[in-house]
């Protein structure tokens, strides 16, 4: 004898329609936009009871019949709305497509902030036969979006966080920005760096966060002499890096070393500084993170630490076929590695 509680049934469109008191054809109006037959309190109402009764549109009968689900959303949290202008995203994002297309599967992306996770058309219906997500934000917020997509009971691939969930239908893909952390410190230690300068967007992403626990480590390894300064940029952009880098700078004596979250705020840092006469590597060393085509453009060539975002996408796309094949995730994390590429700025 168990003591397991009944699977809770599924809502339906009619219990949507019951609950708003309004007919199923004007919920289904809802659900596709033809607003034009809804009032506004009409379907203020009926979204009111969709969200509570956690009612998600199924593809109909006629699909389910011809052929099975075909699409697999990418879901990304980022408050950003250029969410698509990330070198890292866009990697990610080609290599999971190029892999889902040669299987004849196609890939719905839809990106926004983590207060519209919940309410998103792609979490709201079942036209897609999995979840891979991207997910900005605080640990806590993380956590919280991770747990919305598991319960939606389809498998889901998280990038880049450092998460195994036992027992749920959930993979977790990433590279070793840990890694990459300390490999960053252990060069710069190697070249008597002992003041550390390290700037980061202000909005929080996983790998981030990883690799500057991977610095720290590094630092504390070597007996945690050197010091580690942490700055926030506004945003990613070439002048919000550009501000956060004067104002810390007009304050401080330069550092041995600056840090970029990515190559593109490595080269704003670094452009700043030659701009105001400051040699690199003779005054200040630079090392960036991510390693992707365009950072080769900058003069004296970038040292950085060159990411596997491209593959991570193909490793996506490889473990969702997997799973919709078998039943099941053949493992729940999967770590790529990172290598380091010493460029002429260190």
């Amino acid at each position: 004898m168990t003591n397991e509680a009944p699977a809770r049934r599924r809502a339906t469109i009619k219990d949507v329609a019951k609950a708003a008191d309004v007919s199923p054809m004007t919920v289904s109006n809802v659900l596709n936009g033809r607003l034009q037959y809804v009032s506004a309190a009409t379907k203020k109402r009926v979204e009111r009871e969709i969200e509570r009764l956690g009612y998600r549109r199924q593809a109909n009968a006629r699909n389910l019949r011809v052929a099975e689900q075909r699409s697999i959303g990418m879901v990304i949290v980022d408050e950003s709305p250029a969410f698509l202008a990330d070198f890292f995203t866009c990697q990610v994002v080609a290599g999971l497509a190029n892999v889902l297309n040669s299987a004849d599967y196609t890939l719905t992306v839809q990106g926004m902030r983590g207060d519209q996770l919940e309410t998103s058309m792609i979490t709201r219906n079942f036209e897609v036969g999995g979840f891979c997500a991207m997910i900005a934000g605080s640990g806590e917020e993380r956590r919280a979006a991770i747990r919305r997509l598991v319960d939606l009971d389809q498998p889901v691939i998280v990038f880049q966080e450092p998460i195994t969930l036992p027992g749920a239908d959930f993979c977790a893909i990433r590279q070793d920005d840990r890694g990459g952390g300390r490999l960053i410190g252990d060069h710069l230690l190697a070249r008597r760096v002992e003041d550390f300068l390290a700037v980061v967007p202000a909005q929080d992403w996983p790998a981030i966060e990883e690799r500057l626990a991977g610095l720290r480590e590094s630092l504390a390894a070597n007996g945690g002499g050197a010091r580690l300064t942490v700055i926030a940029s506004a945003s990613e952009s070439f002048a919000d890096v550009q501000d956060v880098v004067a104002r810390h700078l007009a304050d401080h004596p330069l550092p041995g070393a600056i840090i970029g979250a990515n190559d593109p705020i490595a080269t704003a840092a670094m452009l700043y500084l030659f701009d105001h006469d400051v040699r690199v590597p003779d005054d200040v060393r630079i090392v960036g993170f991510n390693g992707f085509e365009a950072h080769r453009y900058a003069r004296p060539r970038l040292t950085t630490v060159d990411s596997a975002a491209y593959q991570l996408g193909e490793q996506a796309g490889r473990a969702m076929l997997e799973r919709l094949e078998s039943g099941r995730f053949a493992r729940n994390e999967c770590v790529l590695p990172v290598h380091f590429d010493a460029g002429a700025t260190t």
